[in-house]
């Protein structure tokens, strides 16, 4: 079953003060969590109360999609370096109509209506490392084949924590450095494309029809110590002077490979962009059928390769 993968996202929790952007408190994920007269022992006493309230099927119509998050119970795990949830929910999307055909006979066995969902079942992961001061979370989703999850929980866990308690929540990188390696490591960088916005000087040339964008692209990369230094240089922060032929960019955007589709990002959005890898066939079991325990600890060891390199502590 070579259509699983998963895509891994970090999770802060912070206040909202929109003139005072600057200061806005950032929640400490271990430690009580109290606002609009609403108290919980740490974040997973939030999360069990987001998992309760969406327990039956919720209906999002602007993206056809509806989920829920199965009542089989919120059980907290530990390791030595952090504690975790392991969550079921099952998810679909409606919306059209279409035929299902039996691959055997090649005959149209079923036409799906457009007011029902086909629903699978996926598997979310949770782990907050273990301390004091830890104010990042880790958040990872299974995917099944073109199908996930993370678009339809992110949108409703910010929703339940803008309204139950005026607090904003943030999905983002799970750090540079780990897209970098992941992307190096298995060559999925196919093109470099360099951006310049060319502006005249002249207020005419703008007010009419402007000198529009340059664009130079770099293709057919060789992972050489000398670009995966430079492409590093770039994707870490460290570096933000995108230079080609002795020119200077204002943006440069990556092209890479990930599982036979083409991505392309800004390296100006890159703490907004999220990882996503494969889930190794060794977690089905002779049924060809995915083994709980098997994932579960795969969740594990993906989260304690993550949590070394992320910035989680203040």
């Amino acid at each position: 079953m070579n259509n699983l993968s998963l895509t891994a996202c970090s999770f802060w929790l912070r206040g909202k003060h929109p003139t005072k952007k600057n200061t806005e408190k950032i929640y400490l994920l271990n430690n009580n969590i109290e606002s609009e007269g609403k108290y919980f022992e740490d974040i997973f006493k939030v999360l069990e109360n987001f998992c309760y309230k969406h327990k039956d099927y919720i209906q999002d119509e602007n993206g056809k999609k509806l989920f829920k998050i199965l009542k089989n119970g919120f059980v907290v795990e530990e390791n030595d370096n952090f504690r975790y949830v392991y969550l079921e929910v099952e998810s679909g999307t409606y919306g059209f109509d279409s035929n299902i055909v039996d691959t055997r006979t090649k005959e149209i066995s079923y036409v799906r209506k457009k007011e029902e969902a086909e629903v699978f079942n996926f598997r979310m992961f949770f782990a907050v490392p273990k301390g004091d001061n830890v104010y990042k979370a880790i958040m990872l989703f299974q995917n099944i084949g073109q199908y996930g999850i993370k678009s339809i929980i992110s949108k409703y866990i910010h929703k339940f924590f803008s309204e139950e308690l005026n607090l904003y929540t943030t999905t983002g990188n799970v750090c540079p450095e780990m897209v970098v390696k992941k992307l190096l490591e298995n060559n999925k960088i196919n093109k470099l494309i360099y951006t310049k916005n060319n502006i005249s000087n002249d207020d005419s040339d703008i007010e009419k029809i402007g000198y529009g964008k340059e664009e130079r692209v770099l293709t057919k990369i060789y992972n050489t110590n000398m670009v995966r230094n430079l492409i590093s240089s770039y994707l870490n922060g460290n570096n933000r002077v995108y230079e080609f032929e002795n020119v200077d960019y204002d943006d440069l955007k990556v092209v890479c490979d990930v599982f036979g589709k083409e991505r392309k990002f800004s390296v100006n959005n890159i703490d907004k962009l999220s990882i996503i890898e494969g889930i190794p066939n060794e977690i089905l079991n002779e049924n060809n059928d995915i083994d709980d325990c098997k994932l579960k600890q795969h969740f594990i060891n993906i989260s304690e390769e993550y949590l070394e390199h992320m910035v989680y502590k203040e």
